[in-house]
């Protein structure tokens, strides 16, 4: 009975975890204008926001005024917890695309789909990776 408590313990931590992993709430001051889906947003101070804990929609809010769109992210892995809360942009030529959400300490984190315009703007380019530091804001 005590090792069938400690499995069902065990197991239910388990759950806890995968799902609180994807849970996404950060904040970053993001220097250049980007773009998510067929949607440009300016530069500003923003607010990434997953819907529910284990849902796959996004919430990117601008802070600075006011304004909000919704995108579709998945859930992806690496071998060892991120060392820093941070935001992912792919950069072909002058633009940036949004592409990966990470919190510090986790694992898990969240890629939204590459955009049409990031693939047709991708074929003759160069694509290169730009880090931008965030926060991760009290739940």
């Amino acid at each position: 009975m005590k090792m069938f408590r400690s499995i069902a313990l065990g197991f239910g931590l388990l759950l806890a975890t995968a799902s609180y992993a994807q849970e996404t709430h950060v904040r970053a001051a993001v220097p250049f204008e980007f773009i998510v889906g067929n949607q440009s947003l300016p530069a500003g101070d923003y607010t990434v926001q997953s819907m529910q804990p284990t849902g796959s929609a996004v919430v990117i809010r601008n802070n600075d005024e006011g304004k909000a769109i919704m995108s579709l992210a998945g859930s992806c892995r690496q071998l060892n917890a991120s060392e820093k809360t941070k935001l992912v942009f792919h950069r072909v030529g002058s633009r940036y695309f949004l592409s990966e959400i990470w919190a510090e300490g986790e694992n898990a984190g969240r890629r939204l789909p590459v955009s049409a315009a990031e693939t047709e703007t991708a074929l003759n380019q160069k694509v290169e990776t730009v880090v931008i530091a965030a926060s991760l804001i009290a739940r």
